[in-house]
């Protein structure tokens, strides 16, 4: 019979499914943003460089967010304390506003 874990679960299985889903979203809004910025390098090269400026860079930067935390959460998890905060969902919002923001100007100058 198999081992059961300490605790009611598994204690990686959350971690690795909450990092997924970030994950997830993360590459959904950068795919979006680059169709996005393909289509506004037709009608204006300098927004579209000025949205892939500000949308990239954070893209990279949730990533590494990303993957710090789901480190962190782990260890934490491990020693039974509380969670990481909130600056992965924090840079999720900013690139949702630098999306949005892209969208907007493409509707705008188009």
């Amino acid at each position: 019979m198999a081992q059961r874990p300490d605790g009611p679960w598994d204690p990686g299985l959350q971690i690795e499914r909450t990092t997924l889903a970030w994950l997830r979203t993360t590459l959904a809004f950068i795919i979006g943003l680059l169709v996005l910025l393909r289509l506004m390098g037709h009608v204006n090269v300098l927004a579209a460089l000025v949205c892939a400026a500000l949308a990239l860079p954070l893209g990279l930067t949730i990533g590494w967010l990303l993957w710090r935390r789901h480190l962190d959460g782990e260890r934490r998890l491990r020693e039974r304390a509380p969670l990481p905060g909130g600056a992965l969902p924090a840079a999720v919002t900013a690139l949702a506003v630098v999306a949005g923001c892209s969208g907007l100007a493409f509707v705008l100058f188009a």
